[in-house]
């Protein structure tokens, strides 16, 4: 198992991902890749991992 960049095995993030797609946070547009549905969240959350 190789670690993703939170030091989580890539096999745990199956539930989180599950989770975010049905709140309707993310969606999957093709194999290996998520997209956020907010405009703008992908900023918002690399501003939070510089701080």
């Amino acid at each position: 198992m190789d670690p993703v960049r939170n030091g989580r095995p890539q096999t745990s993030l199956g539930p989180a991902r599950a989770s975010l797609i049905a709140k309707g946070l993310i969606y999957a547009p093709e194999h290996e890749v998520v997209a956020f549905t907010v405009p703008g969240m992908a900023d918002f959350i690399a501003r939070q991992s510089d701080e």
